[in-house]
């Protein structure tokens, strides 16, 4: 395996800025690898390895755990999964489905089911609370 090291400059990092910040705008559309790299004026290649460089992930699991925490936010609200599914930007119930399985570690349903346990108890209202926060008392306090 081959490592590159990617050293930005300021304006490269603000550009790569950018870049994430349209991610964050956009993530029930996901922009294209093409339109993010001509927001940050670099090149798909460079781009991709800037991102991963600086931000741990490649653009699209980026985004893929951006709609995942936004599917928390909603799931926690009160949505189906199918709403949830839809409103954070997948096109199929399957892929959410096994996706959110496969990073949180149990399904969007018993996730919300434990979640909804967890804020109910405490009192506080599911919105504010991070997912984060969460996951962690949903895996503490949840029934064996």
């Amino acid at each position: 395996m081959r490592y590159v090291v990617v050293m930005l400059t300021g304006a490269a990092l603000r550009r790569l800025l950018r870049a994430r910040d349209q991610l964050h705008a956009e993530v029930q559309r996901g922009p294209t690898l093409d339109e993010l790299a001509a927001t940050a004026g670099m090149s798909r290649a460079f781009l991709s390895r800037s991102f991963v460089t600086t931000f741990g992930a490649a653009p699209h699991q980026y985004l893929s755990h951006l709609r995942l925490e936004h599917a928390k936010r909603v799931l926690a609200g009160g949505a189906s999964v199918t709403d949830a599914c839809f409103e954070v930007g997948f096109e199929s119930v399957g892929t959410f489905s096994s996706m959110f399985h496969r990073r949180v570690g149990i399904s969007p349903r018993a996730w919300q089911r434990h979640t909804r346990a967890v804020v109910q108890g405490l009192g506080l209202p599911a919105l504010w609370i991070p997912g984060c926060f969460l996951l962690k008392y949903v895996q503490e306090y949840s029934p064996p």
